[in-house]
C-alpha cells in the first residue's frame, strides 16, 4: 500500500510586506487626493493627483522595504 502523504499547507494569501505597502499607497492616495481637492474644489484633478500618488507608492515602496 502506498504511504498517506501529508497535506501541503495552503499558500500564504498575502505577506505582511506587501499589505503594508498596499495599505501605504492607499493612504498616501487618499492624502494626496484631499489635499489637491482642498486647495482646487476640482475632483478630476484631485483623483488623477491620488492615483498618481498610489501608483508612484507602489512603484517605490517595494524597492525601500
Amino acid at each position: 500500500m502506498p504511504e498517506p502523504t501529508s497535506p501541503t499547507p495552503p499558500p500564504e494569501r498575502l505577506s505582511l510586506r506587501w499589505a503594508l505597502i498596499l495599505l501605504a499607497a492607499v493612504v498616501a492616495g487618499l492624502l494626496t487626493g484631499l489635499l489637491t481637492y482642498a486647495q482646487s474644489r476640482n475632483w478630476p484633478a484631485s483623483l488623477l493627483a491620488a492615483l498618481g500618488a498610489s501608483g508612484m507608492a507602489l512603484v517605490s515602496l517595494p524597492l525601500l522595504l
